[in-house]
């Protein structure tokens, strides 16, 4: 009976997210707050456009949908000359929460209509105010999340302003944007709830492997 109570305990614990990751999402915070500070480490998070969609909102436009790997489907409709501002935001179309302070998005591509080359990392444009770099030069934004530690499942974020300047005067393309970020699983959860457990030592190492059947080296 002691079993079974300390088996509950650990189910209960578990789906009761915000008490069982109190320090894994601090810990998480303070990680990806120095990762995005640092273009390369942009680099090294998982690009996880498939499920979580940029929404382009042009500022006076319509809005731009994203098809299968982030392609837009601008609908034929090139953007204006000189200076285009659009709002943009992430919608979260999978069923696992996202780590809010791991959420960017990264300017993959802004292609001019005449050539139809890349002209993002080029002097041809200007992305104004992004949060840095990747090592190939691509502008990423920090995506807003309100004070939320994380973007639920089919939740949507707060918009940030990506704004172009375009001195030339060139024809371009709406934005190819990508999101990256870290997805958090159902079974991480419940590892953290039992590695929470056994640091409390609410319950022994020998309990947790009977409830789960792994060493419980895998939750430490």
């Amino acid at each position: 009976m002691h079993w079974l109570t300390q088996y509950f305990q650990i189910v209960r614990i578990s789906m009761w997210r915000g008490a069982c990751r109190t320090y894994v999402l601090t810990v998480s915070i303070l990680l990806f707050g120095a990762l995005v500070s640092a273009g390369s480490a942009v680099d090294e998070l998982p690009d996880i456009t498939g499920g979580v969609i940029p929404l382009l909102y042009p500022v006076g436009g319509e809005t731009y949908g994203l098809g299968s790997g982030g392609q837009l489907f601008s609908g034929g409709r090139l953007s204006q000359r000189g200076e285009s501002v659009y709002q943009v935001r992430v919608q979260n179309q999978s069923g696992d929460p996202i780590e809010a302070d791991s959420l960017v998005v990264v300017v993959h591509r802004v292609q001019e209509a005449a050539r139809l080359r890349d002209v993002t990392t080029t002097d041809k444009i200007r992305i104004l105010d992004s949060d840095g770099v990747t090592r190939d030069g691509k502008p990423y934004f920090r995506v807003p999340m309100g004070g939320k530690s994380e973007l639920e499942p089919y939740g949507m974020s707060e918009a940030f302003t990506l704004e172009i300047r375009n001195p030339d005067l060139l024809r371009l393309y709406p934005p190819v944007l990508r999101v990256r970020g870290v997805r958090r699983t159902a079974s991480q959860d419940f590892q953290e709830a039992i590695g929470t457990l056994l640091e409390r030592e609410a319950v022994s190492r020998e309990q947790a492997t009977d409830v789960t059947g792994e060493s419980p080296d895998t939750f430490e």
